[in-house]
């Protein structure tokens, strides 16, 4: 049977209806530019009203903050915002930051940085990574019998609390402290992930 040409453009604009609308739904991100265009705004409307000559102005400008990359980025939970991990030198310190951006009449913006809520993955996304961590360091074990106790315990092991989410001072990661058991042994550990598109995964190893 040989379709008709109206007919396979039909067919051809349905298929791609479910990609267009996925790419309107997302969410915008910034880049490490647009990023560092809204940092610089917000400082120099912090210092707009000392004088050129003012030596404070000049110690200020040695501290500019500058962004050398962007990370984790991924809608905020309240408002039109998004939260990045932004790594930023100014003068000789430099550490990973959470950073706020929104994006208001299509340029980003730095809003109130204060208060600004660590974002943690929820405990369900959690259990599933720390199942496929051990997941695969049972496949790490010569041992038969430890390999086989990995495998039992990346089937078994509940999480039962996520808490003191915080940016890592050394690295551009969430750092979250973890309960998790078995039914008979329960025990902390710290946990780093990161978001690929949105997605909270494991971080990468050191």
């Amino acid at each position: 049977m040989t379709l008709s040409r109206r007919l396979r453009r039909c067919l051809a604009l349905s298929a791609l209806l479910p990609c267009v609308a996925a790419n309107a739904a997302s969410t915008a991100m910034p880049s490490l530019q647009q990023a560092q265009a809204a940092m610089d705004r917000m400082f120099d409307q912090a210092i707009a009203d000392r004088p050129a000559s003012d030596s404070s102005r000049l110690v200020a400008e040695t501290f500019r903050p500058r962004l050398q990359a962007l990370d984790s980025c991924a809608a905020a939970e309240a408002g039109d915002a998004v939260d990045c991990i932004a790594t930023a030198s100014a003068g000789i310190d430099s550490r990973p930051q959470l950073l706020r951006l929104a994006l208001v009449g299509g340029v980003w913006t730095l809003p109130d940085q204060r208060d600004v809520p660590v974002p943690a993955p929820p405990k369900d996304r959690v259990q599933a990574l720390l199942r496929e961590r051990i997941a695969a360091q049972a496949q790490q074990q010569a041992d038969p019998a430890l390999r086989a106790r990995y495998e039992q315990a990346a089937g078994t092991l509940q999480v039962q609390d996520v808490r003191s989410c915080d940016v890592a001072s050394d690295r551009a990661v969430i750092e979250c402290t973890v309960r998790a058991g078995d039914g008979n042994e329960h025990g902390e550990q710290s946990m780093a992930f990161v978001r690929v598109d949105g997605q909270w995964q494991n971080a990468p190893a050191d």
